[in-house]
């Protein structure tokens, strides 16, 4: 259940959309300083998804430890965004606006390591879990692919276009999947943890 929550909290975070960084030091300031209350509360919620990931991932190492351990720097890597717009929320002031503007040119940095924890756990499950249930494999593979252009395209300076939206949307659907698979048993501690665990 804790990857429903994770998918639910996530899914009720993005009800405000942020300036990006390409706005004014001036315009970040007061669109923080106008809205801080639901932005710290917006950014908690994401910490308690954060957690219900990491949550998730730590329940997967009687899966497959590797899975397990990737999940568990991806929720790391989750908590960055999240913390950068919580510092620009508390330091917005419209009187003094560069420390607002600032952190908010972080933002793209904060996403580009929340990608590559992503990346990181999706390789792990295309890998170690890609053999034994083909389905999720390919899955994990589109999020990963998706993920590793979008870095690509943002170390390039290029326009990201739908890969903006398409990495995180497939991550999502790939974390739903692993937990309906979860619930159904599917993935549990039957499944081998390793590909040379001993063979009977």
């Amino acid at each position: 259940m804790m990857a429903f929550g994770f998918i639910v909290l996530l899914l009720a975070t993005e009800v405000l959309s942020l300036p990006d960084e390409m706005d004014s030091a001036s315009f970040v300031a007061n669109f923080y300083a106008g809205h801080r209350a639901i932005i710290v509360t917006l950014q908690i919620l994401g910490f308690v998804a954060a957690a219900l990931l990491g949550g998730y991932a730590w329940r997967l190492r009687s899966v497959d430890r590797v899975v397990s351990g990737a999940g568990l720097v991806m929720a790391a890597c989750a908590l960055v965004p999240g913390v950068i717009t919580l510092v620009t929320a508390i330091v917005a002031d419209p009187a003094n606006p560069a420390a607002a503007g600032r952190w908010n040119s972080l933002e793209p940095r904060g996403d580009d390591i929340l990608f590559v924890g992503i990346l990181v756990f999706a390789l792990a499950v295309a890998v170690r879990l890609g053999r034994r249930i083909p389905a999720l494999g390919v899955l994990a593979g589109v999020v990963a692919l998706s993920c590793l252009v979008r870095l690509i395209l943002e170390a390039m300076g290029k326009r990201r276009g739908a890969l903006e939206s398409v990495g995180p949307l497939s991550f999502l659907v790939l974390v739903a999947a692993m937990g309906i698979l979860s619930l159904r048993g599917t993935l549990s501690s039957g499944l081998p943890r390793t590909a040379t665990s001993p063979r009977g």
